[in-house]
């Protein structure tokens, strides 16, 4: 049984699917376009509403976003819609 186990533990950590390994996160925003609140906060807030992408690798697609959201309204629309931003929806 040992053996089975370091051989799956050995194929999880090859394909970055290990209780130790992390996420990679590829953001995606649109040149030019500033939101009232830095990348690594919307990250955060999505993440403490559990609404990351939970695969070995996730995209959070900051680009669709509406433009003149305050701070205040942009965290209200990432707590509601956040779900929206995962993957390329909408990305030409």
């Amino acid at each position: 049984m040992r053996t089975i186990a370091r051989r799956l533990q050995r194929l999880e950590e090859g394909f970055g699917l290990g209780p130790g390994t992390e996420q990679l996160l590829l953001v995606v925003t649109a040149a030019g376009k500033r939101l009232a609140l830095n990348q690594d906060r919307c990250i955060q807030i999505l993440r403490e509403c559990g609404l990351l992408p939970t695969g070995p690798v996730g995209v959070v697609n900051l680009g669709q976003i509406p433009d003149g959201l305050n701070a205040e309204e942009l965290e209200r629309f990432l707590r509601r819609n956040g779900a929206e931003t995962r993957g390329f929806h909408g990305v030409a």
